[in-house]
Order: structure tokens, then sequence, then C-alpha cells
């Protein structure tokens, strides 16, 4: 769907995305609807990647710097969060309406080999201090993070990216049935997705239980 067509009533409201979407046009349309964007920055942005990359991050030495740290559990894998925000001075990015940049570090602790993942990403954001503070932010950044994983699911578990249906209404039929199925699979117990995913199609017998169409 097209970035403008998916959004209607949005003034005052901070809008995410993943990094398909940073571009210039979106900042634009939304500071024109009045709303904020809030956008992850990956090296195909090269010059923006390397002006938020060259910031220095280290709130010991850059005392504008604000840190957000956070904690949690999840069906037993465990994630450290660090968000730093630093506001933006004029020439800083080259992205419009920028006001601040992020640095969101995450340490993952895997379920059963207990390794310590770690992963960073750079981001920019065109709303205001006012508008949203460092803990709002590292807020929106967790929720677009729930987004990303719900899409990873879809798009490589349950195969969406390897699926070759494109035309009429074929793909959003299948993608509901994706839904579908990862639903199903939660209401049944199941909290690993892959491993459902694998189990019913082993077992497909087990699933038509599950929906009822076999005893």
């Amino acid at each position: 769907m097209h970035f403008t067509a998916a959004l209607d009533l949005i003034t005052g409201a901070i809008v995410t995305a993943d990094a398909l979407h940073t571009v210039a046009d979106h900042a634009r349309y939304l500071h024109r609807r009045g709303a904020f964007g809030l956008f992850p920055v990956k090296e195909n942005r090269s010059t923006l990647f390397a002006q938020l990359d060259a910031l220095d991050w280290d709130e010991a030495a850059n005392e504008h710097v604000t840190v957000v740290r956070t904690k949690e559990t999840n069906s037993g894998r465990h994630e450290t969060r660090i968000v730093r925000v630093q506001p933006l001075e004029h020439g800083q990015a080259n992205f419009p309406h920028a006001t601040r940049a992020l640095l969101v570090e995450r340490y993952t602790t895997g379920r059963g080999d207990g390794k310590i993942r770690a992963d960073a990403e750079l981001g920019v954001t065109t709303a205001p201090a006012e508008v949203a503070d460092a803990a709002t932010l590292a807020r929106c950044v967790r929720g677009q993070w729930a987004i990303e994983a719900q899409h990873f699911v879809r798009d490589v578990t349950f195969g969406k990216d390897a699926c070759r249906a494109r035309t009429g209404s074929l793909p959003r039929s299948l993608a509901t049935f994706r839904s579908l199925a990862i639903s199903l699979a939660h209401l049944a117990g199941w909290t690993n997705n892959a491993a459902a995913h694998d189990h019913y199609r082993n077992h497909p017998a087990d699933a038509l239980r599950e929906l009822g169409l076999t005893t």
C-alpha cells in the first residue's frame, strides 16, 4: 500500500515505519499533515547514516544525550534495550524537519543456548521534545519492533517472501490464511511460531482436529 494512502486522521500522531519509508517525501507529507515521523536509518541511506553515525553518542561525554534503558522477558528470551536520543543542530542531518537522532541497542539472550546477541540501529525523528520525550520515543521504537516481529513470522516462518502469488485477490487471501493459522496456533497453546509451523506441517491431521474438522 502507498505510504500516504494508509494514513488518515494523523494530526499530532507519531508515525513509525520500516526503513523502506525513510524518505524525504514521507517526512514532508507528515509535516504537512501536522504529524511526526520516527524512521530507522540504515546504510542504504548512506549520507544520512554517516551523519548520524558520526555523532557523539557517549552520554558521559555529551550532556545532550538522553538514555532510556528497558528490560523484558518474552517466551524465555531476555532482552535489554538501550535507546539514546540527542537533538540535531542545523546541518547535522540531511533529512527534512529532523529534530533528534536515535541510537537503539538491543542485547538479547536467546532461549536454550544462553548466548547474547547484540544489534544496533540508528534513527531519526521529526517530533520535537515537547511532543515526545526520550521515554515516549523508546516506547514507539518498541512498538515498531513488535510489528516487525509479526511481519517476520509471516514473511519468513510462514513463507510469504517465497510465495509467488502476485495477482488478483490471491495474495490477500493467502495473507488472511497465514494470520488465521498463527492465531489458531496461539489459541492451541503454542508460544513458538516456528515449532507450531513445523508440527502442523508434519502432522496435518492435528491441524484438522484444531479446526474441528475431524475427531
